[in-house]
């Protein structure tokens, strides 16, 4: 869209997945509603602090909450005592991490490809994410994920805690984006960006 704008022509081509390494072991059923995940990020386009003040937002209706971490950055200073961080987890670690999310949450205001997003959907997560053109290409509201305005953490908020409080919309949502996620391989990126290639 951008590149039309200025009077070219393009063609997208998203990326593609390893679905060998990320994985589905545990049913969204079994997951604890309390439990989210997010990355953890000092780019400032990721908004991490706009998400975790989401989260305190929820945290103040939802006491149980607890929020798992991970990224390649040292912690946050003064991490509350209810986040968990994990610096760069190794696969299982990683795995675990997503697998025991009920709920993913990310608040970047712009994203090239939210390849966290489709991580969290592969391995059975609901998605809370920003609506930006990255995350758009997968989170599509009310159907595989909840959107909410960039900066907006009131409305972020909201969505977390309609997906923490309505067990039956958040298992649909999760298994919608379940599904939705698997059209990303990267043999039909391959075969489309060879069919670009060769026109």
């Amino acid at each position: 869209e951008r590149i039309e704008s200025a009077g070219e022509k393009a063609e997208l081509i998203p990326n593609g997945f390893d679905f060998d390494y990320f994985t589905l072991s545990k049913t969204t059923e079994d997951r604890s509603t309390y439990e989210i995940a997010m990355l953890y990020h000092k780019d400032e386009r990721k908004r991490c602090e706009d998400a975790m003040k989401a989260l305190e937002l929820v945290k103040r209706q939802i006491p149980e909450l607890h929020v798992t971490m991970f990224g390649v950055p040292e912690p946050p200073a003064d991490l509350p005592d209810w986040y968990t961080y994990h610096r760069q987890p190794p696969k299982a670690l990683h795995n675990t991490i997503y697998n025991n999310a009920a709920i993913f949450v990310a608040a970047s205001k712009m994203e090239g490809f939210g390849l966290t997003v489709g991580e969290a959907m592969i391995s059975g997560c609901a998605i809370a994410c920003t609506n930006n053109s990255g995350f758009s290409c997968m989170a599509i509201h009310n159907k595989t994920a909840l959107l909410s305005p960039v900066f907006d953490t009131e409305a972020m908020a909201k969505n977390i805690l309609r997906l923490i409080n309505d067990n039956e919309f958040r298992i649909k949502l999760a298994r919608a984006g379940n599904e939705y996620i698997r059209q990303f391989t990267w043999e039909k990126a391959f075969e489309s960006f060879k069919t670009a290639v060769n026109r």
